[in-house]
């Protein structure tokens, strides 16, 4: 009886560890290095933002805080997503808005 319940108890734990909420998957130092990415790659001043809270993040973790380590890293990571995204935005956008300038140049002659 009472291995079957420590089996059962090791199972519960088991399932609770693997089903632990945390959104962010990676290291902390990867995270700093994509933030760093960012602010060259990137949409710069975005990126200063996902770098100080990627520095955020990384403190709170070694702090022991790991819910506010959890929260920092999931702005960090948005804030990273959203450099690269404004940087290809920019790249696709600006060919295709002075192609369109263009054409209406070529339309009004």
């Amino acid at each position: 009886m009472e291995d079957e319940e420590k089996a059962v108890e090791i199972l519960v734990s088991n399932t609770e560890a693997a089903h632990s909420p945390s959104p962010i998957r990676c290291c902390w130092l990867r995270l700093r290095y994509l933030a760093a990415t960012s602010i060259i790659c990137g949409c710069s001043c975005l990126g200063v933002v996902a770098l100080v809270f990627a520095i955020k993040a990384e403190e709170r973790h070694k702090a022991g805080r790991s819910e506010e380590a959890v929260y920092w890293g999931a702005r960090a990571r948005r804030f990273i997503l959203v450099s690269f995204a404004v940087w290809l935005a920019v790249l696709v956008l600006g060919p295709l808005l002075l192609w369109l300038v263009s054409y209406a140049i070529a339309q009004a002659e």
